[in-house]
């Protein structure tokens, strides 16, 4: 069987930062199932003061520091009862979306990670039948359908395609999204996915996407994270001690060391953050 280009020592941690969700441990599957390409009933079309309200209310509580699961579940919620008024709004549609990604991210029960992310590709497939190359909607339709994948393996090869298309469109496009987040998608992709002939897996392509996502975005802790496991592998399979030691390094002065900060809106994101990165250390110790 082809392995997947980061090691099995390695391969055990899931990620967890907005894009963490893609963890895709994938393995080649007897039956492989295609990403939904289903879109939102048409709304209602009345009452458009009830759907701006809404709105607000689903954006505030989503944007409220720190996040918790409770008051993203509610955004989602609200979300989801604006979207029933009003189905053709492309802003609404991928900040939807985006809220489905963290709950898929974040949730500890699979059949609601995978309801989330279903709904997610559903606002995003509709958002993009509006604005085909809408940045916003192909990244979070990206990171739903990675999320997809990661919780039901059977959408794994696909979802890795998927992914692939939707990040090299906005990286082509010149676009930055979500602190290089096109970057550390594709890169954690590349890192994770099974390589040829199987998949796209490429440690040394990850590691240029993922450093690509540090230079846009360097005071950014989720991209070193992802940039330290790539270091790490690169380190087990060249026998580069140095790049162990890069990775260290990157650890202990971005997430772990006291010096450390928690970015001004993701507060619960960096608890999570710096939980895999300590587990990313131990997994890689001398």
């Amino acid at each position: 069987m082809t392995q997947p280009a980061g090691s099995a020592k390695r391969g055990v941690l899931v990620a967890a930062g907005l894009v963490c969700g893609i963890g895709l441990l994938l393995a080649v599957c007897a039956s492989c199932r295609s990403i939904p390409t289903d879109t939102v009933e048409p709304g209602t079309g009345h009452d458009e003061d009830r759907f701006a309200r809404y709105c607000a209310v689903a954006r505030a509580t989503f944007e409220r520091q720190p996040r918790t699961i409770e008051g993203v579940t509610t955004s989602a919620k609200t979300y989801g009862d604006a979207i029933r008024i009003k189905s053709d709004d492309y802003e609404t549609l991928w900040r939807a979306a985006r809220t489905c990604a963290w709950l898929g991210t974040y949730l500890t029960d699979d059949e609601a990670r995978e309801a989330q992310a279903k709904d997610g590709i559903r606002y995003t497939n509709t958002a993009l039948k509006l604005r085909p190359t809408g940045t916003e909607a192909l990244y979070y339709h990206a990171v739903n359908s990675g999320l997809l994948g990661d919780v039901s393996h059977s959408y794994g090869l696909d979802a890795v395609e998927t992914i692939a298309e939707d990040c090299r469109a906005i990286i082509d496009s010149g676009a930055d999204i979500d602190h290089g987040g096109a970057h550390r998608v594709y890169g954690l992709v590349l890192l994770r996915a099974p390589g040829p002939p199987t998949s796209i897996g490429s440690l040394r392509n990850a590691r240029k996407q993922l450093r690509e996502a540090v230079a846009r975005a360097p005071d950014w802790p989720e991209n070193h994270l992802y940039l330290a496991e790539a270091e790490f592998e690169w380190a087990a399979q060249k026998d580069d001690a140095a790049s162990a030691t890069e990775a260290r390094e990157r650890l202990e002065k971005y997430l772990l060391g006291e010096q450390a900060k928690a970015p001004a809106k993701a507060q619960y994101e960096f608890g999570v953050w710096k939980r895999k990165a300590q587990e990313l250390l131990e997994a890689n110790s001398e």
